[in-house]
């Protein structure tokens, strides 16, 4: 064989590779970007980055939830109650700010057929500069395009990582996307585990006070972005939920200054949704039972999976639900209640 004939036989072998691998990561799809999933398959867990917009896109639903880690232990399955919904998909995103969430909602508020968006409001959304945190999710399979699927058809992760990781645990979890990106199982909830990972951080002495309305840039920001799909869709119940930090996150609190601006900030947003029709907030920070018990937590704010079932019961029958006659007087009795405990009470 000559030098020219082995060039040419090497490009073609290369060339039927790489379209093998393409036909492969096409038809088994691991992040949903194409189609359903074939075969009886599932949307079963692979990279939330990576996935959830093609499942926002092509799986058949009437409720999304939209979340960080504090809706990953959800079970998507839970929500079919025929109260909240009746097909349901979880769309969480570690870590996940507005802008992800955004990119969530242009797609889930796109099908006419979407009556329910649950939405995990964390604390840290309202406080942090939403300029620093862009999105996360990658530009390529956000659009319809097929130009810069390169990245996913010959990306080495999604061909060796991921479609192998969408198989097995398709299989493992029996064709089932109910426990996609449920980390429960994988860690001790406990007090002692919980309190070895906020004690080393915790602050010896506490900050100055923060002016109440050191926020309000941030939460103004966050409304302006999540008002317009509010008002885009009266036809469509919004369901905010604030989850339930433990009392270590409210010592952190107090100690960097921040309760009262956090709080204000809290108010600031939850009185502006409210104003709204087709939105309903249920406030569980309060929950002393919860927040004050560390064998829910394996550190200072995530809880257990049972924790989360609790909060789904809560938003299917009306239980810790606040409206615009109650929410400022519930978040005031929660800022008097945790600013006068005994905090170091929690370490003994």
């Amino acid at each position: 064989m000559t030098n020219k004939q082995y060039l040419i036989s090497s490009i073609a072998y290369s060339l039927v590779v790489l379209f093998m691998i393409a036909v492969i990561t096409v038809v088994i799809d691991p992040f949903v970007h194409y189609h359903t999933p074939y075969f009886g398959r599932a949307n079963a867990e692979t990279e939330e980055r990576g996935q959830q917009i093609g499942v926002a896109k092509n799986m058949s639903y009437d409720t999304a939830i939209i979340g960080s880690s504090m809706s990953e232990n959800f079970e998507a399955g839970w929500f079919d109650d025929g109260i909240i919904g009746n097909r349901t998909v979880k769309l969480s995103m570690q870590g996940a700010h507005f802008d992800d969430y955004s990119r969530l909602l242009n797609v889930v508020l796109s099908k006419p057929t979407t009556k329910t968006v649950i939405i995990s409001l964390d604390n840290y959304i309202l406080l942090h500069n939403p300029s620093e945190h862009p999105t996360t999710i990658p530009d390529y399979l956000e659009n319809d395009t097929i130009n810069d699927d390169i990245y996913y058809l010959w990306n080495k992760s999604v061909a060796f990582v991921y479609l192998p990781q969408f198989l097995i645990n398709n299989i493992t979890e029996g064709f089932s996307a109910d426990s996609a990106y449920c980390w429960a199982g994988r860690y001790r909830f406990d007090r002692y585990v919980a309190q070895a990972t906020y004690l080393p951080y915790r602050l010896m002495q506490p900050d100055p006070e923060e002016k109440f309305d050191t926020y309000y840039g941030y939460s103004e920001q966050f409304l302006a972005g999540i008002t317009p799909y509010i008002e885009a869709r009266p036809d469509v119940q919004f369901i905010f939920y604030a989850p339930p930090y433990s009392i270590m996150y409210w010592d952190d609190c107090i100690l960097r200054g921040r309760l009262t601006a956090e709080i204000c900030a809290l108010n600031e947003v939850y009185t502006r949704l409210l104003e709204y029709d087709n939105v309903r907030i249920f406030y569980f920070q309060d929950n002393w039972d919860i927040i004050t018990d560390l064998n829910n937590y394996k550190d200072y704010s995530h809880f257990s999976q049972d924790i989360s079932h609790y909060l789904y019961e809560c938003m299917s029958d009306g239980t810790d639900e606040i409206t615009k006659d109650t929410s400022f007087d519930t978040l005031l009795k929660f800022s008097e209640d945790v600013a006068a405990y005994d905090h170091e009470s929690t370490f003994h």
